[in-house]
């Protein structure tokens, strides 16, 4: 008996020293900046960021502010969401987002735009001293995969001046597969629509501040 507890003890230890490892991958969202493969997403040309922004025309001298941005409740969870047939969901127990995703989107649209709109940025919420010049506000409806690895975005944007009346604003619609075979390849997916999107935007407040 002696024995058999002695063993024991000794593969309780070997089982503590070796734990099993963790599967969960974790996920962000990439900006242009950090992306050269998004250039082309977002109708950019050129090798080097720099040439890229130049490609995107000069910047206008206003102020913007980001937000809000608002997202379905369902995607605002770190397991990753993929839709089935019809308007099944599955929630992916390890494939998760490594920041929440409405910060994420947020963050990505605040750099893209610092790059093809203007450099001077606001997060919402911004205190009304800080009024910026014009506002960007996005209401997502869809932002995930499907069972292929495909991704779709829809939403509207709409842009506001200083006294929030609104001067500009779009549906977005886009579809487009994996840049892989796997999740990494989804949100790489993602990332570029954020790219395209902010593209549009950045058009428009290069328009409203011309």
């Amino acid at each position: 008996a002696l024995g058999a507890v002695l063993v024991a003890s000794v593969m309780l230890a070997a089982c503590s020293l070796n734990p099993k490892e963790d599967p969960t991958r974790y996920y962000v969202l990439s900006s242009i900046a950090e992306d050269s493969s998004l250039f082309a997403a977002a109708g950019l040309s050129g090798s080097t960021l720099d040439e890229a922004i130049e490609s995107a025309g000069p910047a206008p001298d206003i102020s913007a502010g980001v937000g809000p941005i608002t997202l379905p409740s369902y995607l605002k969870r770190s397991r990753m969401v993929t839709r089935e047939a019809g308007n099944e969901l599955r929630f992916q127990e390890t494939e998760r987002w490594g920041e929440p995703i409405p910060e994420g989107v947020q963050n990505t649209l605040t750099e893209n735009l610092g790059l093809l709109a203007t450099g001077r940025l606001l997060l919402h919420p911004w205190y009304s001293t800080q009024a910026p010049d014009y506002s960007v506000a996005l209401d997502v409806v869809r932002f995930e995969r499907d069972s292929t690895g495909s991704v779709t975005f829809s939403g509207r944007w709409e842009i506001f001046d200083r006294e929030g009346q609104p001067v500009a604003s779009s549906p977005f619609m886009d579809e487009r597969p994996p840049a892989g075979d796997s999740f990494a390849g989804s949100v790489s997916a993602q990332s570029a629509q954020l790219a395209a999107l902010s593209r549009e935007i950045a058009d428009a407040l290069r328009r409203a501040g011309s």
